[in-house]
């Protein structure tokens, strides 16, 4: 897999108006609900369930708009067009590589916290 692209909480940060504490909940919850929504997605790619591919996609793609990680947000924005237009022929692929990033991005996520909030502590 090819190298992460850096994570930047500056965006996230300016989304909760500086606020370190409330950065912190959005990304506990991000945590919490992203591996429900990568089942959801799965099922729905295995049974051709394109509204929920949609949906799950759509949210999945809310979420990493605030963290920065383009190619994560592109397989995101992607995955949800193929469920609008009803054509997952090759979805699995690109679910299969958003599932990978996505699990190397909470690590990311969570030291790019750490270091925030030890800078702005």
């Amino acid at each position: 897999m090819k190298q992460m692209e850096p994570i930047d909480l500056t965006q996230a940060l300016k989304a909760t108006d500086g606020d370190i504490a409330l950065l912190q909940e959005v990304l506990e919850a991000f945590f919490e609900e992203y591996p429900t929504l990568l089942r959801d997605l799965e099922s729905a790619l295995q049974t051709g369930d394109s509204a929920v591919v949609q949906r799950a996609s759509h949210t999945i793609k809310g979420s990493l708009r605030l963290f920065g990680n383009v190619r994560s947000k592109e397989l995101a924005e992607r995955l949800e067009r193929m469920g609008a237009a009803g054509t997952l022929g090759d979805a699995m692929e690109s679910y299969e590589t958003l599932k990978q990033i996505l699990a190397s991005l909470e690590s990311q996520l969570q030291e790019a916290m750490k270091a925030l909030v030890a800078r702005y502590s």
